[in-house]
């Protein structure tokens, strides 16, 4: 039985996707006249019918319905980006403006990064859009879970990529754009939110030059004429060049490729200081597309000092949505590993400054009307991504003053609101990150259990009248080691301290009970699994703490029988790591026992569910032992001979494991005269 590969590398898999392009309403070229006379015969044909809806700036009714992370496009032919960072995806239609989004799934260290993608509808165009290291299919594991026997474990980051919906209208001067409505996630809905745009409306409508353009002009423009427009001094030929590259880079690697070897991106890079707020903003957008699961790209935005100019451009920004573009971007780089370490030395205290704390310091995190919600999500997923790096990464996000607390600050307030967004998963995932190795990494942290504990032990050993290992006739297997909690554990949690706490344990079997986000709850069994998997006091005292003291097995116990694989590994880790500690196996097996044996009898072992079938039935052996007269009831004839036909299958670790179960119990003479009784 192995563990899961705990330091996993990105791989992303996903389909290509484009935006929706918003048709202009062909009633909106129409003259006085014609609308008058088709009105007319629109009454006689029907007095019931609607009048039809002339508007420039809606999405046309025979749009596809699909979600697309994208730019809105100003008439004059420049983004006005929307990006929208998303773990999954769901065709949704809010207010007539849709949005798409495509989700995949690579392999991290210790991370899974997520990239939001989606299916490219015919006639669209392209867009902007972000990728952040996580997806679907494969998985890039937050720090590993660890557990037994490998003392490894899972953990999936997420990376969304940003898309942008391009609503383009007929005129060369911009339409006028509704104030801030764009689509939110909420509990896996998509509502209407607002924000704040009076910047962007009051941006100077550009309608000489090249801008003057239509979209078929500017797509006659190769790639080399649009790099060389971002050298020019006019402005207005620097906002078309940006707008021509982001457009042909938004899911075209050729594209990107072609516009590196150009050197395009140390000229955008030139311009992202420009005094003109439109060129920065679609600059940042286009630097956004380009490092979209490109290396060299990435690479190249390093070499050239772009880090610490897009980190320079966030400390300055006072606008929100220049905010989604450059954590956007943040978030891109972040999955690149050779650049984690550079981006936590420039960028981590900025985006803790501007992003982190004013987002989690007030409890009404439901009211942030002044921010942008994907700011955020877009900040912790470039945390979320750097959290996975090696011990030095993690080591200096541990020590980073008020990261840890705001983030269970945040996921207190959540949980107090009820809310379940991505932002709270990607906080969970930084703190199950954060738990990789800890014991080894910072053994001060443990100091109090380990000095106290040990005292406690001699104190029964020498109070008991028994002779030998065995328990005296009377005393209970279960009589628990004397463990004074509350005198350990500090009453006031700060910085790393909160890492094992029983608070934030407690919050973690409250999100295993009601959020709905798989990646999350496997993220709260990941960071417990990583508490509890190596031998010692230490892990036996957590595990006390969640069994005894917060009665997690009410919330882990129904995750032995889920229906996602990849949950049930997990709930299934995390048990073999409880049951480490004798004391608990009457407590454990009263919740996880009976759902145990349901997972024996109606799992058909695949390749993919060979490690799960062989955690199963070790954890049967050791609960099943340690009551038999009680718990012999649940060997059914029909268990009994499916773990004999599992145990002839050709699957390693299921087949050797169901073997165990069965000479166990036929080694125990009680259960042995019982199943001949029922066979």
């Amino acid at each position: 039985m192995s563990g899961l590969d705990p330091l996993m590398m990105g791989i992303s898999i996903g389909n290509k996707d484009n935006t929706s392009l918003a048709l202009p309403s062909v009633n909106h070229h129409r003259t006085g006249q014609e609308r008058v006379r088709e009105q007319v015969q629109s009454v006689r044909r029907t007095k019931l019918r609607h009048p039809s809806t002339i508007s420039g700036s809606s999405l046309s009714p025979t749009s596809p319905s699909h979600e697309s992370n994208g730019n809105l496009f100003f008439g004059n032919g420049f983004p006005k980006s929307y990006s929208i960072d998303r773990s999954l995806s769901s065709p949704q239609n809010s207010n007539n403006k849709i949005t798409s989004m495509r989700t995949n799934t690579t392999f991290s260290r210790y991370m899974r990064n997520y990239s939001v993608t989606g299916p490219k509808p015919a006639g669209q165009l392209n867009s902007s859009r972000s990728e952040p290291s996580w997806s679907y299919g494969a998985q890039r594991p937050s720090i590993p879970t660890q557990r037994l026997p490998s003392n490894t474990g899972i953990y999936r980051n997420q990376q969304c990529t940003s898309k942008f919906i391009r609503k383009n209208t007929s005129r060369p001067h911009p339409v006028d754009v509704p104030n801030g409505s764009y689509p939110t996630k909420t509990n896996n809905y998509l509502k209407a939110s607002r924000t704040d745009m009076r910047q962007t409306q009051s941006m100077t409508a550009v309608t000489d030059g090249p801008t003057k353009t239509t979209e078929a002009n500017m797509a006659k423009v190769n790639m080399k004429e649009a790099v060389e427009f971002l050298s020019s001094k006019d402005e207005n030929y620097q906002l078309f060049g940006a707008s021509c590259i982001q457009q042909n880079t938004f899911n075209n690697d050729r594209s990107k490729e072609e516009v590196l070897k150009l050197k395009g991106i140390p000229a955008l890079l030139a311009l992202l200081p420009s005094s003109n707020s439109m060129v920065k903003h679609v600059v940042s957008a286009t630097l956004r597309n380009l490092s979209f699961k490109s290396s060299p790209n990435k690479e190249e935005i390093f070499h050239c000092g772009g880090i610490t100019m897009i980190t320079d451009q966030l400390k300055q920004s006072g606008s929100a949505d220049l905010d989604k573009q450059l954590t956007g971007l943040l978030w891109n780089l972040s999955s690149e590993d050779d650049l984690k370490s550079v981006l936590l030395r420039e960028s981590l205290s900025t985006l803790m400054e501007r992003v982190i704390v004013p987002n989690t310091k007030t409890p009404d995190i439901t009211s942030n009307a002044n921010r942008d919600p994907y700011v955020f999500t877009n900040a912790t997923a470039c945390l979320r991504n750097l959290s996975s790096g090696n011990q030095n990464s993690r080591q200096t996000m541990r020590k980073c003053p008020g990261l840890v607390d705001s983030l269970v600050n945040y996921l207190k307030n959540c949980e107090e609101k009820e809310v379940d967004d991505e932002p709270l998963e990607n906080s969970v995932c930084i703190l199950h990150n954060l738990t990789f190795q800890l014991e080894a990494e910072v053994p001060s942290l443990f100091e109090r259990i380990k000095t106290l504990i040990p005292a406690n032990r001699s104190q029964i050993q020498n109070s008991g009248s028994a002779v030998g290992c065995f328990n005296p006739p009377g005393k209970s297997s279960e009589h628990d080691r004397p463990f004074d909690y509350p005198v350990v554990e500090n009453p006031h949690p700060s910085g790393m301290g909160w890492l094992i706490h029983s608070k934030l344990l407690q919050s973690y079997l409250s999100l295993l009970k009601r959020s709905q986000r798989d990646e999350l709850k496997k993220a709260c069994c990941g960071s417990m699994h990583n508490l509890t998997t190596s031998k010692g006091i230490v892990s036996e005292v957590i595990g006390q703490i969640i069994v005894k003291k917060l009665y997690g097995m009410q919330a882990i116990a129904p995750l032995l029988k889920s229906d996602k694989d990849d949950l049930q590994r997990a709930a299934m880790s995390l048990l073999i790591n409880l049951l480490k500690n004798e004391n608990l196996h009457s407590l454990i097996g009263r919740e996880a026992l009976p759902r145990l044996i349901d997972v024996l009898r109606h799992t058909e072992v695949t390749a993919e569910s060979d490690d799960t079938y062989a955690m199963a039935c070790q954890s049967t052996t050791v609960l099943l032992l340690n009551n038999p007269e009680s718990n012999k009831n649940y060997l059914t004839n029909n268990l009994i001979k499916l773990l004999s036909n599992h145990s002839n299958t050709c699957h390693p670790k299921s087949s050797k494991a169901a073997a165990i179960l069965l000479y166990r119990i036929w080694a125990d003479k009680d259960l042995q005269s019982y199943v001949k009784k029922v066979s």
